[in-house]
């Protein structure tokens, strides 16, 4: 077959023109051929066995809602909507639906970030999925989430990954990996691994640390010594601390006008052996400045407090005078995570700061002190500054927060390269139920807000997919045209509940149900003479109850739909309406349920605020002082 096939082919090349032959059996032994020499084959025999099925899944699978908002996170690629979805489903004992799966191990393999996030929603079926491939081993169960190496070869990684390699196994075994770097410090020639060892104690660190990190003060090597330092200083209870604490109190003497430096004492002179080795190499704390700076650097603020018998806010009132107020404030900025309250600290270092020194002051707080100090002191900050504080602090913010750095931004004048446009920063880590409970303010302060608004609306359809459900039941599920079509023939409809005479007072309901022009004789439509009876029933944005005529009228029809004397004028009133809400272009592509009582065509982005949680409390976007003044 295979000599028929090379044969078959030279013809062809050579063609019937120059080699003879009917062009018409060429071709057919060419298809001929072709199949039988490529097409067909047997398939391979593999010895293997077969998958085992996949266990049943114990968890609960998420509702319709919130599976809707996962399909549009992962449509849009927001790790943090990703993050927060997945917190809320594991809160909820929630896993990702089947199909999700693959894609969500898809995104965590290629987004080693993710993992942590992604695993809890993967339940049964997805650690078994999981099993399947090499490349998905990392969510079985039987592996860690990040590929890890030996202890004794991490040196041997490149420079990049071995502070994160020795940082990771700290958290696991601080103890053991303690002992590892005090071996390898005192055996390691190079400096650039003694201070990857030095580096890595940053995690779990602790008092058992401290005769390490003094010996690494001895250190030739400048970055070695200078990390050392830094560690030593973040341990309020170390050797130099109270070291620092004694050239304070014996250096600096209070006067009214603050801290000045003593006369004839420790920093008039040139610094000793001892003061040398407590002070940074890097030439930033040289002279009488820098000298004072790392001693306060390096007692944390409980030393102020009690020197001065006062709180955090007295203290720092009086360390904001005085001649060598910026020395003293600049080193007390590096102890903030150590303040029983830090607001009253940061804003007395703000004054001395750069823009930049205080991004890097805050960013080195824990998240909830390094909130509480964003909104201490941003009350003066220009747009771009805010900015970058907020965008360094981990999402969700708390609602005090939120609400304070709210009125910040609304307070500030709009960039040029992005007026009428709210901060996105704001909208994808603020708290949900507060911003969408200030909507309408949100969207008169920012009217260019189609983008940003649509993470706001996402991440409150994601809060309220994962709400418990409404125990009460209402009618408006119950005999809704739209969600139960036949219902309009149900007998309840005629319940004696519908003929309760406080269920006919006038003032109790609709005009357009006591409507001549609306209403037959029985209330209803006739079928037979009514031309509207026949057209399929219009779905209704309002909630039925039982005296509505479109659930008791055998039509079905609701009467406001083709009667224009049957229109309530509530619904025409220019004050009652948003004159957005008719625009086309403004319609939202939201999935909505049979039952859900909001219009087909809702307006998206600045015209249709969204239900705000239980609990919060719409209102306009004002300033808010006592926010302003925390």
């Amino acid at each position: 077959m295979k000599a028929e096939w090379s044969k078959t082919v030279q013809e062809l090349l050579i063609g019937t023109a120059r080699g003879g032959g009917s062009p018409t059996d060429l071709l057919s032994s060419c298809a001929a051929l072709g199949v039988a020499a490529f097409g067909a084959t047997l398939p391979q025999e593999v010895e293997a066995e077969p998958l085992a099925p996949a266990p049943p899944e114990v968890a609960l699978l998420p509702r319709p809602a919130a599976r809707a908002v996962l399909e549009a996170i992962m449509s849009v690629d927001d790790e943090v909507l990703l993050t927060e979805w997945c917190a809320l489903a594991k809160a909820n004992n929630v896993v990702a639906e089947h199909r999700m799966l693959p894609a969500l191990l898809a995104l965590g393999t290629a987004r080693p970030g993710l993992r942590a996030a992604v695993v809890e929603v993967l339940g049964t079926r997805g650690r078994w999925l999981a099993g399947t491939r090499p490349g998905w081993s990392w969510a079985s169960g039987t592996a860690p989430l990040v590929d890890e190496v030996p202890l004794a070869e991490v040196l041997d990684l490149p420079s990049a990954q071995r502070v994160r390699a020795l940082r990771r196994k700290r958290k696991s075994d601080p103890h053991g990996v303690g002992a590892f770097i005090a071996a390898e410090f005192e055996a390691s020639r190079r400096s650039a691994d003694r201070q990857v060892l030095i580096s890595a104690l940053e995690t779990a660190l602790g008092p058992a640390d401290e005769e390490l990190l003094e010996t690494a003060l001895e250190d030739r090597a400048s970055a070695v010594h200078d990390e050392a330092l830094r560690l030593l200083r973040k341990l309020p209870t170390s050797a130099l601390s109270a070291r620092a604490a004694a050239r304070l109190s014996q250096g600096l003497r209070l006067t009214a006008d603050g801290f000045d430096v003593q006369t004839a004492e420790l920093w008039t002179t040139q610094p000793d052996a001892d003061e040398l080795r407590d002070l940074m190499r890097d030439g930033s704390e040289k002279g009488v400045a820098g000298r004072i700076r790392a001693a306060a650097a390096s007692v944390p603020p409980s030393y102020w407090t009690t020197r001065l018998s006062t709180d955090d806010r007295g203290a720092a009132k009086v360390l904001r005078r005085g001649p060598w107020a910026g020395a003293l404030l600049r080193g007390i900025a590096d102890q903030l995570a150590a303040a029983t309250d830090p607001r009253p600290w940061a804003v007395a270092a703000a004054e001395t700061l750069t823009g930049m020194e205080q991004l890097e002051m805050l960013a080195a707080l824990p998240a909830s002190v390094a909130e509480q100090a964003v909104v201490a002191v941003s009350v003066n900050w220009h747009y771009d500054l805010l900015d970058h504080a907020c965008a360094q602090l981990p999402a969700p913010w708390s609602p005090e927060t939120t609400r304070a750095l709210l009125h910040r931004y609304a307070a500030l004048p709009d960039p040029r390269w992005r007026a009428g446009r709210p901060p996105a920063v704001l909208l994808a880590r603020g708290n949900a139920d507060l911003l969408g409970a200030n909507w309408e303010g949100l969207t008169r302060r920012w009217p260019e807000n189609s983008l940003e608004l649509e993470v706001l609306r996402l991440r409150i359809r994601l809060r309220e997919s994962f709400a418990p459900p409404d125990p009460t039941p209402t009618t408006a599920t119950a005999t809704a045209p739209a969600a139960t079509g036949p219902a309009a023939t149900d007998p309840a409809a005629t319940d004696s509940v519908a003929t309760d005479p406080a269920a006919t007072d006038p003032a109790a309901t609709d005009p357009a149900a006591t409507d001549p022009a609306a209403t037959g004789p029985a209330g209803t439509h006739p079928a037979g003479t009514d031309p509207a009876a026949t057209d399929p029933p219009t779905p209704s944005a309002e909630p039925r109850t039982a005296t509505d005529p479109v659930a008791t009228g055998p039509a079905a029809i609701d009467p406001a739909a083709i009667d224009p004397a049957a229109i309530d004028p509530a619904a025409i009133d220019p004050a009652a309406t948003d004159p957005a809400a008719t625009d086309p272009t403004t319609l939202s592509a939201e999935p909505r349920t049979a039952t859900e009582p909001r219009p087909a065509t809702e307006p998206s982005g600045s015209t249709q605020p969204p239900s705000p949680a239980a609990g919060s409390t719409p209102g306009p976007l004002a300033a808010d002082p006592a926010n302003d003044t925390a």
